[in-house]
This record gives structure tokens, C-alpha cells and sequence, in this order.
């Protein structure tokens, strides 16, 4: 933990206890005006000095250390738009490959132009992987065990669900059956892991958290069934929208505590 949030947080404890500044020099014996200068974060103090004012504060500064995020960088703010901007270029392309998609598997000839569909197909693989990549930089910040691996996962998949359907797209002997029910269960295992991970962020976002995570997990669900994944593609563009707004909400409270 760094300056200022260390001051902060003492100044936040000793208040909870009902302590004025000279009650805590009397319990740490740390002069008045370094406690006056630590908590409005004008120094850092050595490691001993932090661990006397947590002990009279009866707090175990070892707990506190592993339980706070790291401070976000400069850059975060910046990711984090990237990554929304990134996403909002894929929701609306998705929309362009589910009716191009359609069209394959309804027609026999196929009209459509390789260029254009490969570069569709290419465009969503990038603007996907930047979109999650604002998740994996979430899980950096506000430590997340099951977000950091889903959105790996998730970037690895959009990879090779893309190979497979451009593959598809200039092998049309292939049967697609195996291979749609193959992409629903692996997509729907993913956004049940990310589901998962999302209300670990309720104290981070609240309720928003809470929604994103029901409809991400929701979705996952009714893909792993493979019979409704119809379904799922309708609940997957509400998801979507609410992991846009979670990415943007992350975006602005980092921007927000860098400020400060």
C-alpha cells in the first residue's frame, strides 16, 4: 500500500476507533507530526513505522496488504477506454456476421464476397480480444481470480472459432453441426467462468456487477445446452451491453481516483 492511499486508510481506522491523533501517538509513541504528515500523505513511512500504527490500531497490516488492489497505473484509464471503444466496434460488426452467417446457412450458392467476409471475420477476432483484454486489466487491478483466466480463455477461443469459420467459409463439404456445437459449449463454459467472476465486483460496481454477472452466466448456461443456444445469442447482446457498461464504469473510476 502507497501514498496517499496509506494515509488515507489510518486516518479511516483511527476514525473508526473513536481515536484522536494524540490518542494514536500515546499507543505507537510516533511523534504527533509524523502521524499529522503520514496520513495527509506527504511522506512514506519506513515498514516498522507502518506496522507500530496497525498494531495500535489492533490491525494486522499483513491482511490489509493482501487483501488492496494495486494501484492502478497511468495507463489504466487508457486501457480501459480501448478496451470499451474495442468492444463497441465488435457489438455492432456482430450484428453484420450474424446476418452474413445467416445467409451461409440458408443458401446453397454462396453470393457473398471472400474479401469482405474474411476481413468481417478478422475484425471481430481483434476488436473481441481488445474488449476482453479490458476485462484481464480489470482482473490485474481488482484482484480476480476467475475474470483474469476467463478473458485469456475467451481471446484464445474467438481465435480459433474464427479459423474454424473462415475454414468452414472456403470448405463447404464440411458439416457445420459438429463444429457450431462445439463453439456453443466452449463459449458457454467461458461465460459461465466470467459470469462467476463479475459478482466478485459487486463491491466494486454494485448492482451493475451483480446484472452483468447473472446475464453473462445465464448466457453460458443456454449455450452449453447447444438446443438453446438460439436463445443464448439473444441474451448474449444483453450481456454484452452490460459488460460495455461495466468496462466503461471502470474506466471512470480510475480516471476518477487519478484524479483525486
Amino acid at each position: 500500500m502507497q501514498q496517499p492511499e496509506l494515509g488515507r486508510k489510518i486516518l479511516e481506522l483511527r476514525k473508526a476507533n473513536g481515536l484522536t491523533q494524540e490518542d494514536l501517538v500515546a499507543r505507537c509513541n510516533i511523534n504527533v507530526r509524523t502521524i499529522q504528515r503520514i496520513e495527509a500523505g506527504e511522506v512514506t513511512p519506513r515498514s516498522h513505522t507502518i506496522r507500530s500504527i496497525f498494531a495500535a490500531l489492533d490491525i494486522d497490516f499483513d491482511q490489509i496488504q493482501t487483501s488492496a488492489p494495486p494501484l492502478p497505473s497511468k495507463n489504466a484509464a487508457q486501457w480501459f477506454l480501448f478496451a470499451f471503444l474495442g468492444g463497441l466496434i465488435y457489438f455492432i460488426l456482430a450484428f453484420w456476421e450474424a446476418f452474413m452467417d445467416y445467409q451461409l446457412s440458408t443458401s446453397q450458392v454462396i453470393n457473398l464476397s471472400p474479401w469482405k467476409y474474411t476481413m468481417l471475420k478478422l475484425s471481430i477476432m481483434v476488436f473481441y480480444s481488445l474488449f476482453m483484454l479490458g476485462f484481464y486489466q480489470m482482473g490485474l487491478i481488482w484482484k480476480n481470480s476467475w475474470i483474469k483466466p476467463a478473458s485469456l480463455l475467451a481471446i484464445a477461443a474467438i481465435v480459433v472459432c474464427i479459423a474454424v469459420d473462415l475454414y468452414m467459409f472456403y470448405n463447404i463439404d464440411t458439416d457445420p453441426l459438429p463444429l457450431m456445437a462445439t463453439k456453443a459449449i466452449t463459449f458457454g463454459s467461458i461465460y459461465t467462468i466470467f459470469g462467476f467472476g463479475l459478482f466478485k465486483y459487486k463491491n466494486e460496481f454494485g448492482n451493475l456487477a451483480i446484472g452483468a454477472g447473472i446475464a453473462a452466466t445465464f448466457t453460458g448456461l443456454l449455450f452449453i445446452s447447444v438446443v438453446l443456444a438460439l436463445v443464448g445469442l439473444v441474451t448474449l447482446a444483453i450481456s454484452e451491453i452490460l459488460l460495455l457498461i461495466v468496462l466503461y464504469s471502470a474506466f471512470d473510476k480510475i480516471k476518477n481516483q487519478q484524479a483525486q
